[in-house]
């Protein structure tokens, strides 16, 4: 996975040039699972409109199967400032990969206390 790792944050950004987190999850899809996922940026304006943000992510929900245990290639949704607005991949073990705002892309664990009390919902590609 280091070949994701450093890319670069821009808001609604869907390249290696640059990417949110929901432009992380779709590059990741379309380059290891081959995967072409929807882009939802018909959905928000900006990663810095929270509410825009969050309505994406339940758009999304009708093409997804909600999970209860992470496995591989799962989408994890976060609660940012009590709102699902953020996403990353779950890899192997712990760890999860993700691009946030005024960082560059990266790997964390889940079991961090960071990330483990703001997991909200787990999905998993079904369509």
């Amino acid at each position: 996975m280091s070949g994701y790792i450093g890319i670069p944050y821009k808001n609604r950004g869907r390249d290696r040039d640059g990417l949110d987190c929901w432009g992380m999850a779709q590059l990741w899809y379309k380059e290891q699972l081959g995967i072409e996922i929807p882009d939802y940026l018909f959905a928000y304006t900006s990663a810095e409109d929270h509410t825009s943000v969050a309505e994406a992510i339940n758009i999304h929900k009708k093409m997804w199967e909600k999970v209860e245990e992470p496995e591989y290639g799962d989408v994890l949704v976060f609660n940012i400032k009590r709102m699902p607005i953020h996403v990353g991949i779950k890899l192997k073990g712990d760890d999860f990969l993700h691009s946030f705002q005024g960082t560059n892309s990266c790997l964390e664990r889940l079991s961090s206390l960071s990330w483990s009390r703001r997991l909200f919902e787990v999905y998993r590609w079904v369509s």
